[in-house]
C-alpha cells in the first residue's frame, strides 16, 4: 500500500451465522443489507471495525484491504497520533448489528486485567487480553436481562417458587426469605445464586425440578413476563441451569432508540430483538447458561459484579433527532442522528477516527476531494486525517457515529 488518501472510506462487513440468529423472512440483517437471506441460515451479528476475528475490509489503492492491515500500516492517518499511541494502533471500538431470534447466552464480560489473566491462562476460550462494556440500543425492540432484580423481588420469587430451595437447598433459600436487613438479604443471594450456579452440571436434579417448575407454572392463569421466559426458554434450551437466571435478573423490553450498557462483571442475556451494539474492540465474554457453547461458570462467580435494583434505561424518553448515549466507557461514545431531508451539517474528524452506519435513507458527505453518498445499511470510516467534511441528508436519513470521547 503506497499511500492513504484523506476521504471517507466505504466498509465491507461479514455476518456471523451464529444459531440463534433470526432466519428466512425474519432475518433482520439481511434485509437491513438489502440482500436476499439465505434459507434457514441463521443472521446473529454484522462486525463493523477492525478486530482480528471478523475485520471490515475497505478499498485502498484499487483492492480490498482488511481494514486491521491498513490501520497497523498507516495508524496515524487513520487513528490520529493520539489514538494510535493510547490504543497501540488499534481501532478501540467494535460496531455491530445484532439480531436476536433465541435467546444468547447468560453471560458477562470481564474488566481488563481480568481479561489479561483470562487470555493468558486460556486463549482458546478467551481470544484477546481487552474488556467489553458493551451498549445496545435497540432498533426495533429488545427483551434482555440485565442485573440483579431489587431484592424484594428475589425475596418474592423465591417465596412463589418453592422448587428453586428444592434444587438449591432450602437452607440458602429461607437465608434470603427471612432476611430483614438489605445488606444481609443480599449477602444471602450473592451465596444463593452461586450455589445454584456451581450445580450447573447436576443433571439429574435439573431433570427432576426443571419439569416439576415447568409443570407448575404452565397451569397457572397468571404469569408474570418472568416465568413466561423461563417456559419459552425451556422450549429452547430444556433443563438448563440458566433458566433459573429468570427469578433473579431484571427483565428488560426495551423500545427503538432506548438502551442498556453492561459494564464489566454485570450479568446478561439479550433474549430477542434487533439491536446496534457497541463494545470495546473485545470478544471475550464468559458464559454460564442457555448456550451450547463453551460455560465456565467458577470464572463467572469469580468475577460477577453484584449490583441489585431496577436497571437504568438510556433515553428513556426515546428521543430521535440528535441523541448522545452517555456511558462510563473510554473507547467509544455513540451518537443517533434523525434529520429530514436537506438538513446539512459540518463535520470535524478532530484527529479522531469515526465509524458511521446508516439505518434509513440516504446521507452525502463531501469533503475537498470528492462526494460520496451512502444509503440505509452501509457503513463508512471517516479516518483521523480528513479533517473537516459536509454531511447532507439526501432524504429523511437515520445513522449512528461512533466517536472516541
Amino acid at each position: 500500500m503506497a499511500s492513504f488518501q484523506p476521504k471517507p472510506y466505504r466498509l465491507v462487513n461479514t455476518v456471523q451465522h451464529y444459531e440463534w440468529g433470526t432466519r428466512n423472512q425474519n432475518a433482520f440483517i439481511p434485509h437491513f443489507l438489502g440482500q436476499k437471506p439465505e434459507p434457514d441460515t441463521p443472521y446473529a451479528e454484522l462486525w463493523i471495525g477492525a478486530h482480528p476475528k471478523c475485520p471490515s475490509e475497505i478499498w485502498v489503492d484499487g483492492k480490498s484491504t482488511l481494514l486491521n492491515q491498513v490501520i497497523s500500516t498507516f495508524p496515524e492517518d487513520i487513528l490520529g497520533k493520539q489514538v494510535s499511541q493510547k490504543s497501540g494502533n488499534q481501532l478501540p471500538f467494535l460496531l455491530k448489528v445484532l439480531s436476536a431470534g433465541q435467546a444468547l447466552s447468560i453471560q458477562l464480560h470481564p474488566n481488563k486485567s481480568q481479561a489479561e489473566v483470562l487470555h493468558k491462562k486460556d486463549p482458546k476460550n478467551y481470544p484477546d487480553d481487552n474488556h467489553k462494556p458493551e451498549i445496545a440500543i435497540a432498533l426495533d425492540h429488545l427483551t434482555a436481562l440485565a442485573g440483579f432484580q431489587p431484592v424484594a423481588s428475589i425475596q418474592k420469587n423465591l417465596i412463589a417458587n418453592p422448587e428453586i430451595g428444592e434444587f438449591a437447598g432450602t437452607t440458602f433459600t429461607e437465608a434470603v426469605i427471612s432476611a430483614k436487613n438489605e445488606d444481609v438479604a443480599e449477602d444471602a443471594v450473592k451465596k444463593l445464586y452461586a450455589a445454584i450456579m456451581k450445580k450447573a452440571e447436576a443433571k439429574p436434579e435439573l431433570d427432576r425440578v426443571i419439569p416439576k417448575l415447568v409443570e407448575r407454572l404452565s397451569s397457572s392463569n397468571k404469569k408474570s413476563p418472568s416465568e413466561s421466559q423461563f417456559l419459552t426458554q425451556h422450549l429452547r434450551y430444556g433443563n438448563d441451569v440458566g433458566l433459573f437466571s429468570f427469578f433473579f435478573f431484571n427483565l428488560i423490553e426495551l423500545k427503538a432508540g432506548q438502551a442498556i450498557f453492561t459494564g464489566a462483571g454485570i450479568p446478561h442475556a439479550y433474549l430477542d430483538g434487533n439491536i446496534v451494539e457497541c463494545m470495546a474492540n473485545s470478544d471475550n465474554v464468559v458464559r454460564a447458561g442457555l448456550t451450547p457453547k463453551f460455560k465456565d461458570v467458577d470464572t463467572l462467580l469469580d468475577i460477577i459484579v453484584y449490583q441489585f435494583g431496577e436497571f437504568d434505561l438510556i433515553n428513556k424518553e426515546q428521543k430521535t433527532d440528535q441523541v448522545i448515549f452517555k456511558t462510563e466507557a473510554a473507547e467509544f461514545e455513540i451518537t443517533g442522528f434523525t434529520k429530514p431531508a436537506g438538513f446539512t451539517s459540518p463535520f470535524s474528524s478532530n484527529e479522531k477516527p469515526s465509524v458511521f452506519l446508516l439505518t434509513e435513507g440516504k446521507l452525502s458527505v463531501s469533503w475537498p476531494g470528492g462526494v460520496e453518498v451512502f444509503s440505509k445499511g452501509d457503513s463508512f470510516l471517516i479516518p483521523a486525517c480528513l479533517g473537516t467534511a459536509t454531511l447532507k441528508a439526501e432524504s429523511q436519513a437515520a445513522w449512528y457515529v461512533v466517536q472516541i470521547p
